[in-house]
């Protein structure tokens, strides 16, 4: 027993180590396909959590692994929900082909589409999907007035992608309940509306017209939605559509082609904005550190420079400096870097904030230099007036910049979002801890992979802090 339970681990590690041939050579000997280690993974379910064991996948599959295979727990599931859960649309691709069950639920109640579209990994969404509809394809929905749809309809549709899948988990074989979502595109992980097509009435298309148009009636919502082929006169594809949505399963649906997935980049405006609003929050939050010591053992001319030899003639009060002298050295901007790709985010350079050619200049203090006087004889300390005052108990208690008691008060002592400066601010970041934003610009952060708006360190996950 000891030397088979060896085998199986030694085919574990050579799995690990990506070596195929080693893993044929150690089945031909009896090793087994199912031996779990200490995280309760099957070699297959941790050949699916790497990308570059799309080959080591392949070949436990035709060895006889099990496909299926289900690691219980939190965050557990079967080889599929791990590869949704990275964005290996590869190895999801591999794994529904060979026959993974596609809507099967983990501990955590979700389907790995469901994980998919969580993780925003749109081209493993666009994967599953494919393979589990019934249609799939590019329609335009009308969206603008009745009378303006039916005599220019290209003036009031707008291209979406709509996909009919199965949504009853409890029988998988054989569905009774099917639901349409609607895309904005292909590049979208979430769909902008779901309509559970059980509940909903669909009116059968008048296919004399020209172009037919589909009705479907929410029932939930009250709602009405038009659709129309993607290609004028297209009737073969709106009959298609029509079917599906009556649970009529149509012929094999084609995976759409998609761009081949890369790193975020910022190219929009909203980027832009977005990594301006970090960069400014990072500059307020290093002008707010105070100023550092001075050093005792450092000569005093050296220390204060030329003001010591000018001839003061402002006055506290009103705030006035000396002028500067001959010796000032202007402020002058770091040397300018090569011009950044259109919509590149802004970056930092000796404290300023360069956006194209321009730089910000540090902001210079405004408060008067301070006068060394001579310190020869007694120190004359201040009097402390020892007196008792009188406080007014309906004096309104300030805590953390929240004025408590003020009927006009939100309430929102946490501050605002340092992104958009809007939103209170409701999550932290993990692993950091940092609470910087509200959960809408944290989880954008997040997906663009950015890292923390304070301290800039990969966000692994975005908790959402309630506060009592």
């Amino acid at each position: 027993m000891g030397a088979q339970q060896s085998k199986d681990e030694l085919l574990s590690q050579q799995v690990a180590y990506g070596n195929a041939e080693a893993i044929k050579a150690l089945r031909r000997e009896g090793a087994g396909l199912e031996w779990m280690d200490k995280d309760g993974r099957t070699p297959l379910i941790f050949a699916c959590t790497r990308g570059d064991l799309l080959n080591v996948a392949e070949t436990l599959i035709d060895l006889g692994a099990n496909i299926n295979a289900y690691r219980p727990g939190s965050h557990g599931g079967t080889p599929l929900h791990h590869a949704a859960k990275r964005g290996l649309h590869s190895i999801a691709r591999l794994l529904l082909s060979r026959g993974a069950n596609a809507i099967v639920m983990n501990d955590d109640c979700q389907s790995p589409l469901d994980i998919a579209r969580e993780k925003g990994f749109f081209h493993v969404v666009r994967v599953i999907e494919a393979h589990i509809c019934l249609f799939s394809g590019w329609l335009r929905e009308l969206s603008g007035p009745g009378f303006l749809g039916a005599l220019v309809p290209q003036w009031a549709s707008k291209k979406v992608w709509a996909v009919v899948i199965p949504s009853d988990y409890r029988n998988p074989t054989r569905p009774r309940k099917f639901e349409l979502r609607i895309y904005p595109g292909l590049q979208a992980f979430g769909p902008r509306t779901v309509i559970s097509l059980w509940k909903a009435e669909c009116e059968e298309p008048n296919f004399n017209l020209p172009d037919p148009m589909l009705v479907i009636f929410d029932r939930p919502t009250k709602s009405k939605y038009k659709f129309l082929s993607g290609n004028d006169g297209d009737k073969q594809q709106i009959k298609s559509f029509h079917e599906a949505c009556l649970g009529v399963p149509q012929p094999t649906s084609i995976e759409p082609n998609l761009p081949p997935p890369s790193a975020p980049t910022s190219t929009g405006p909203e980027d832009l904005q977005i990594a301006m609003a970090i960069n400014a929050s990072i500059q307020s939050a290093m002008e707010e550190r105070p100023p550092p010591l001075p050093n005792p053992h450092q000569p005093s001319d050296t220390s204060h420079g030329d003001w010591l030899n000018k001839p003061f003639s402002g006055s506290y009060g009103g705030w006035t400096g000396p002028e500067p002298g001959p010796s000032s050295a202007p402020i002058k901007c770091p040397p300018s870097p090569p011009p950044e790709p259109s919509g590149a985010p802004p970056i930092m350079a000796n404290n300023s904030l360069i956006v194209g050619s321009s730089c910000l200049e540090p902001s210079v203090p405004s408060a008067p230099p301070i006068l060394e006087e001579n310190l020869e004889g007694p120190i004359h300390y201040p009097s402390i007036d020892s007196s008792p005052i009188e406080v007014d108990t309906a004096v309104t208690e300030i805590q953390s910049g929240v004025v408590k008691g003020d009927k006009n008060s939100e309430g929102e002592g946490s501050g605002s979002c340092v992104i958009c400066w809007d939103a209170p601010i409701e999550g932290a970041c993990i692993p950091c801890g940092h609470m910087a934003g509200c959960m809408d610009c944290l989880k954008e952060i997040k997906a663009k992979g950015w890292g923390c708006p304070v301290c800039r360190t990969k966000i692994e996950q975005v908790m959402k802090v309630y506060a009592v």
